[in-house]
């Protein structure tokens, strides 16, 4: 009984470790530079600090940085940025961002909602890009933008061009707008 025992004991393991796998599995539609990060932060609070600009406190699932690739990840995330007196502009959320860690240009996926506190509005879209050289945040031409100011005002429509420093903001096609004047 013994000898039929370890044989068929062999025979398992060796189906069991056959069928594991310890390489990472390639995750569709998500197309990183690399198998692995060179960093990689989980649940964790990251500071990005920008010439020119306050910094933007950044609470996150994962953080992954590809250094080669001048990429970072950043899945499930939220931020804040204050001015020089320490007074909140600006607050959000996201799913999932790559930042072009030499531009700091950003593309937001997966839900994205931003507050700009200062002026009064809040920005959502299921997906965004910030070009930080022109400091502009824009939609596909499909994707529909939805901007509510002072919990009454709403603009949404797909197209969406806004220029963050002047509040300036203007869509392809617009679906809905209503504005009230003061």
């Amino acid at each position: 009984m013994k000898r039929i025992g370890v044989p068929l004991l062999l025979l398992i393991t060796t189906i069991v470790f056959s069928s594991c796998s310890f390489a990472p599995q390639e995750a569709t539609g998500d197309r990183r530079p690399a198998a692995f990060p060179d960093m990689r932060l989980e649940q964790t609070r990251y500071v990005l600090g920008m010439e020119g600009a306050s910094p933007i406190r950044i609470e996150a699932q994962t953080i992954e940085l590809y250094r080669e690739a001048g990429e970072a990840y950043i899945d499930n995330a939220t931020f804040t940025q204050d001015d020089t007196a320490g007074v909140l502009l600006f607050s959000g959320s996201f799913g999932n961002a790559v930042v072009d860690t030499e531009t700091n240009d950003v593309v937001m996926t997966g839900g994205v909602e931003i507050r700009n506190h200062r002026d009064d509005f809040t920005l959502s879209a299921v997906s965004l890009a910030w070009n930080h050289g022109g400091k502009t945040m824009a939609g596909d031409s499909d994707t529909l933008v939805t901007i509510v100011s002072k919990e009454h005002d709403i603009l949404r429509g797909t197209g969406f061009r806004g220029e963050f420093s002047t509040a300036t903001f203007e869509f392809m096609y617009l679906e809905e707008g209503r504005l009230t004047y003061d």
